[in-house]
Formats: structure tokens, sequence, C-alpha cells
């Protein structure tokens, strides 16, 4: 008597052995797509971090425009690592600031708004598409963890 088609082109149910053989190969994907979604976390912390300094950077400067302020003296300025230092700035009519790719702008600091505001939106616009990915990552984690449970209740039947 002939076998169905499905048992000869290997498509039968699997063995237990194949099963939990299957089961650890499936494991190991779950745990990429979690160091995947760790990885797009950590980028977003990053780019989220650098849109906080860029709208600190501007509200810092409407306020110096705002008090009128032409000189900064005895301003604790942060190092790195919680190590700060006095500075003394006689002059803060101009400041540097970074455009990305490692360029500096010299602006007044009437420009400073309008300078920063396109990498500002670039920025803002790298975490809505980060977002994106986050959001179907996270989805295609729960639904393949859902399909591994189901998995392992065949397993252990």
């Amino acid at each position: 008597m002939p076998q169905p088609a499905s048992l000869e082109n290997g498509d039968g149910p699997l063995t237990k052995a194949e099963l939990v053989a299957q089961l650890g190969k499936f494991e190991g994907y779950k745990a990429k797509l979690e160091a995947d979604i760790e990885k797009l976390q950590q980028r977003r912390a990053k780019l989220q971090e650098d849109v906080d300094d860029y709208e600190k950077l501007v509200a810092g400067v409407g306020k110096f425009i705002q008090d009128g302020a032409t000189s900064l003296e005895d301003q604790r300025v942060d190092v790195g690592c919680d190590v700060k230092c006095a500075a003394r700035v006689p002059d803060i009519s101009r400041i540097f600031i970074s455009v990305g790719l490692g360029f500096h702008v010299e602006a007044a600091l009437g420009e400073v708004a309008a300078l920063v505001a396109p990498r500002q939106e670039h920025l803002r616009q790298q975490l809505t598409e980060l977002d994106k990915q986050l959001a179907d990552a996270r989805a295609t984690a729960a639904a393949f963890k859902g399909s591994l449970e189901i998995l392992r209740e065949g397993a252990a039947v």
C-alpha cells in the first residue's frame, strides 16, 4: 500500500527526539531575537539621550538670551564621570555646536535653535523608525514565544 505524499517527503509528524532537537534550535533563534531587541533598546536610549542633550542646549541658550548674560563666572562644568571643574567664560556670545559626524560649528547664541533644528528632526525621525522596529521585534518575539510554548506542550505529550 503506497504511503501518503506527506510522509514520503518527510512532512510527517516528528518523533519526540526530532521535536526536542527542533525546540533546541528554536530556543537559539529566540535568544538571538532577544539579543536583537536589547541592541535596539540600547540604540534607542542613545538616540533619546542625544535628543535630550539638544533640547537642553536650546533651553540653556534661550535662558542666556533671556537673561542677557554676556559671561559666565565660576561655572561648574562636568568633564565626565561626575568630575567637575571651575570654568570662567568671559564671552558667551558665540558657542561651538556639534552638528554630527564629528563636525562643530561656531554660532551666535541667537542662531543656535535654527542650527540644531534639522539635527533634532533627523534624530526624532530615527527614534520614530526605531520605535516601529522595536514594536515589530517585540511582537515577533511574543508570537515566537507562544509558538515555542505550543511546541513544548507537544513534546511533553
